[in-house]
């Protein structure tokens, strides 16, 4: 499998959950590279390893401390390669978070300067359903209508700009939150361990 998965089930040294995050590379630079996909291999990921680390602290509850186990063939391993996997992930994560945060705050400019438009287009739909209620009769059609096309200016009017100002930045402040989380993961790489495909071959003549 490319992605072993999540266990939630280990702890720190202080009793304190960690997430455990698995992850099947078939070289180190799949955790940020676009891996090639080999056909019929039961080993690597279809997409840079960190996305699925981020998918992964996203889908979960976010403030345990994080640990990413990455397995490797012995080819790929050398003395220095956890600190070096753990420098470019603490940059990534901070550029990404920096990218986040330009995003949130362009959603919410988007927001304000939309309600600069949404707040005419409400009051002119509160006008006319002020003037409905005022001046035609509860019973005509007609009135009922100008009623509801009132009330309906009076929401879109709305309903964009604080869309834009309360929900929509809500989805880049979890995934800072996230990449803050693993900025700080530790990173334990461990060798894959070979199978032995001799022991399934068939065997021809006499044993």
């Amino acid at each position: 499998m490319g992605i072993g998965g999540r266990d939630s089930g280990a702890a720190a040294n202080d009793g304190q959950r960690v997430e455990v995050i698995r992850l099947d590379l078939d070289r180190a630079i799949d955790m940020f590279e676009m891996p090639s996909v080999e056909l019929g291999s039961r080993h690597g990921t279809f997409q840079p390893g960190v996305d699925l680390c981020v998918a992964e602290v996203q889908a979960h509850a976010i403030g345990n401390p994080v640990r990413v186990e990455v397995t490797l063939p012995e080819s790929e391993i050398t003395p220095d390669l956890e600190e070096r996997l753990t420098t470019t992930l603490r940059r990534y994560c901070d550029e990404l978070a920096h990218t986040d945060d330009c995003k949130r705050r362009s959603i919410q400019r988007t927001g304000i300067r939309a309600l600069r438009i949404g707040l005419p287009v409400t009051l002119f739909g509160l006008a006319i359903t002020a003037l409905a209620y005022h001046t035609g009769d509860s019973n005509d059609p007609q009135t009922a209508v100008v009623d509801i096309v009132g009330w309906v200016l009076a929401w879109v009017g709305l309903w964009y700009p604080f869309d834009k100002l309360l929900f929509y930045p809500s989805d880049a402040v979890r995934e800072m939150r996230a990449l803050q989380a693993l900025r700080d993961a530790q990173i334990t790489v461990v060798a894959r361990v070979v199978e032995d495909d001799t022991a399934l071959a068939p065997r021809f003549g006499p044993r």
